[in-house]
């Protein structure tokens, strides 16, 4: 009688099916939040390589479209790629404009050069390496060359992986109006030759 009652209470409760979703429920639901935030973190991550790559091309379309840029100029359109990614607080965003030309020994040199900062990133009559084909240059023109490296820490995953993903962009545009662009003090004077 006792195991008659025991394989009866046993059947029912193999039976019995009150509670299957909320086990269910429960052993995905780490799976689905997993997912959703990896598309949510991934759909990020491409937005911002995306606005970087806007950001460098358009530095250097417009720096190309000018005859001679003042230091008040490239800060503008330093500002404008800033506006353009819209950096977290904190960001350290490098941002370079180079204009490079040819050496007497047809090595690309750095004619001048401009940073976020003001500064001057590389001397000018140095070697300019990161040209992939040199012979995009020829002996009176000049390339401006833009480079951008904008480390982007993802909201949430940065919670768990300590280290930013790091874009680094380059655009390079021959000058459309001279065959050298120039920079000049703000004034328009002490020009580059």
């Amino acid at each position: 009688m006792i195991m008659k009652k025991n394989f009866r209470l046993l059947r029912n409760f193999s039976s019995c099916k009150k509670g299957m979703a909320a086990t269910e429920f429960a052993l995905l639901l780490p799976v689905m939040f997993t997912l959703f935030f990896g598309m949510l973190e991934t759909s990020d991550v491409a937005t911002e390589n995306r606005r970087v790559a806007i950001a460098v091309n358009t530095i250097s379309d417009l720096a190309a479209q000018s005859t001679m840029l003042t230091y008040d100029d490239i800060n503008n359109l330093i500002g404008g790629a800033l506006q353009i990614l819209d950096p977290a607080a904190g960001t350290v965003l490098n941002v370079n404009v180079i204009s490079v030309i040819l050496d007497p020994n047809n090595g690309p040199v750095v004619h001048w050069s401009r940073d976020e900062l003001g500064a001057q990133p590389y001397t000018p009559g140095d070697q300019y390496t990161s040209l992939n084909d040199n012979t995009v240059l020829s002996a009176l023109g000049s390339l401006i060359v833009v480079e951008i490296t904008y480390p982007y820490s993802p909201p949430f995953t940065s919670y768990f992986i300590s280290s930013p993903v790091v874009f680094a962009k380059t655009s390079i545009r021959w000058p459309r109006l001279a065959s050298r662009v120039q920079l000049c003090d703000n004034n328009g004077a002490n020009c580059t030759t």
